[in-house]
Parts: structure tokens; C-alpha cells; sequence
């Protein structure tokens, strides 16, 4: 019976450090959320994004239309990201945010983007 407690015990303490080993890198996978202004009309965006071990890339909007971003980055010391893209009409998108719910799978990335010389909010949840 000890033994048991023993194996359930450290069976249970080991399950956090599992589950957060499973997150991956914390801007890793699928975003999907709304940009616009406060109270207005508010745009779908779907942002995928990867990293290798020393670079993140991505793509906003993934499919015929998509814009690759031309640079990004991650501020571990306050969770906030930098991301710039460039659209083929040459337009500048410039999103910066902040990561928050980072144990959950469904982390949230909460702040601007910048398009056409506009801020706008920003919502994006991992999918």
C-alpha cells in the first residue's frame, strides 16, 4: 500500500511538468481572433506562426492570400511579441502584444495592429 501511495504521489507531481512540456514554444501553432477598433467593425485574422529553435517565422492568413512575416520576436522578460509583415501592396502590418494565460493551451495574445498607418486592437487566442 505504501508503495502505491509512493508511485500515485510522484505520478502526481511529475503531471504539471508533463502537460507544460507538451506546450512547445509559447508562440508556437494556430492564432485565430479580431482586429479593429473599439466598438467597430472588427476584421478575422488568422496568424500561424513557428519557431526553430532561434528564429520565428510565420504567416498572417494562411492560404492564397497569405503575407509571410518579414520579422518577429519574443520578449521573454515581459511576454511581449513583435511582429512586422509586409502585404504584396507593399502595406506595412506591424502587431505587438502581449502573451497572458501562458499554462493554458488556449494562451492569449492581447494588443495592437498597425495596418494602413491605423492602430487597431488586437485579440488573438491559440488554437
Amino acid at each position: 500500500m505504501k508503495l502505491l501511495k509512493t508511485a500515485l504521489f510522484i505520478l502526481a507531481a511529475s503531471l504539471p511538468f508533463a502537460a507544460s512540456a507538451q506546450e512547445g514554444y509559447p508562440l508556437d501553432g494556430t492564432w485565430r481572433g479580431e482586429w479593429g477598433q473599439a466598438g467597430g467593425e472588427q476584421t478575422l485574422a488568422v496568424v500561424v506562426m513557428s519557431w526553430d529553435g532561434s528564429t520565428i517565422t510565420g504567416r498572417i492568413n494562411p492560404g492564397r492570400n497569405t503575407i509571410n512575416f518579414t520579422s518577429a520576436s519574443l520578449n521573454a522578460a515581459d511576454w511581449s511579441a513583435h511582429i512586422e509583415a509586409q502585404t504584396r501592396e507593399g502595406e506595412t502590418i506591424v502587431i505587438d502584444g502581449v502573451l497572458s494565460d501562458l499554462g493554458s493551451y488556449h494562451r492569449k495574445l492581447t494588443g495592437t495592429w498597425i495596418s494602413g498607418g491605423v492602430e487597431n486592437q488586437l485579440v488573438l487566442t491559440r488554437e
